[in-house]
């Protein structure tokens, strides 16, 4: 009784370890940084010079995202203008005009506000209405999740071609492909009712929680002695610290890309500028590489536990019951371990 107490305070422990979380703050360009934006600028212009925008708009949207500045992201608007890209070129225009007012630049903002006032005539619009929303819908435009709140507002796209598409767990996925009307013109897509998916044939039965293995009495010979335990635990127990402080760097990462991208870049959790959408993407593949992280880290911490006290001196130790379960956000992830040993 005195040991599964104890053994709960450790589990404890590892849960709170894992809880990390926290902001970073908004760290200037590396030289490496700085030089590589810089080159990619004056590719950008020398595309331009030839012609060649198609290519010319992402180098100036790279050079952006390493190191922002009201210089590339006016030639970013521009260079979007002339393509056609008219939605994304008034977002990169008022996103110019937002950096000269922070910078007091009155005479940049004046400009870039102009410009993207007279883009703004020339806008094509597409709402997406829901009519009747299935439980756990999801809604998404050229691949980008469009949130709730953004349902039947005729929201700012480039003029061409946007696929909508809904899904809802158990329901049949919609798909369409809509075409803009031209500046000045709204094009609204109806989500309808989704039909019921047909049946599973057969479900699979959800995952047990991992154990720890049953070991031989300690002090016995061979691989299952206390001593190979004591040695096994220790080197679990490096790997889990390890995924631990890989998770913790990159749920930071995450977090800082999320707030820096939420902040300054979009207007609603979805409705964000090119900088935005990079920011938010970076996000979500460190939360990906942080949960992995705490994972490892968790089952690794875990393992070691386990075997660090079956390897304490019972002569028939009680088998192990280790519950793992990983916690997964936007901005990074987390881990709750759960013992009985």
């Amino acid at each position: 009784m005195t040991r599964h107490r104890g053994n709960s305070r450790v589990a404890w422990c590892v849960a709170a370890l894992l809880s990390l979380s926290a902001g970073v703050a908004r760290a200037e360009p590396s030289a490496d940084q700085a030089a590589a934006a810089e080159a990619l600028f004056r590719e950008g212009r020398d595309l331009v010079a030839q012609g060649k925008l198609a290519e010319a708009c992402p180098k100036f949207a790279a050079s952006q995202r390493l190191d922002p500045g009201y210089g590339t992201q006016w030639n970013l608007a521009d260079c979007l203008e002339r393509l056609g890209r008219t939605a994304s070129a008034w977002a990169a225009f008022r996103e110019a005009a937002d950096m000269a007012s922070r910078a007091g630049q009155a005479d940049r903002e004046a400009k870039a506000t102009r410009r993207a006032a007279d883009l703004e005539q020339k806008l094509e619009r597409l709402a997406v209405t829901v009519t009747t929303p299935a439980d756990g819908l999801v809604v998404r435009r050229n691949g980008a999740v469009l949130d709730a709140g953004a349902w039947g507002a005729p929201l700012p796209v480039d003029p061409g071609k946007h696929r909508v598409e809904a899904t809802a767990p158990g329901k049949k996925p919609f798909s369409v492909e809509a075409q803009t009307a031209g500046p000045g013109q709204v094009v609204t897509v109806e989500v309808p009712p989704l039909e019921d998916a047909p049946a599973a044939t057969a479900a699979t039965p959800p995952p047990g929680p991992l154990a720890a293995p049953r070991w031989p009495a300690a002090g016995g010979d061979g691989d299952g002695g206390a001593g190979t335990r004591r040695t096994l635990a220790f080197v679990a127990g490096g790997v889990g610290v390890a995924g631990v402080v890989t998770g913790s760097i990159f749920g930071l990462l995450a977090s800082s890309r999320w707030n820096r991208a939420q902040d300054e870049h979009c207007r609603t959790e979805t409705l964000c500028d090119a900088r935005g959408v990079a920011l938010v993407e970076d996000a979500k593949s460190a939360a990906k590489l942080s949960t992995a992280g705490f994972i490892v880290g968790g089952v690794g911490l875990a393992a070691g536990v386990a075997l660090f006290v079956t390897s304490l001196g019972d002569t028939e130790p009680a088998a192990a019951r280790i519950v793992v379960a990983p916690a997964v956000g936007t901005t990074g992830g987390g881990l709750a371990i759960h013992g009985r040993f």
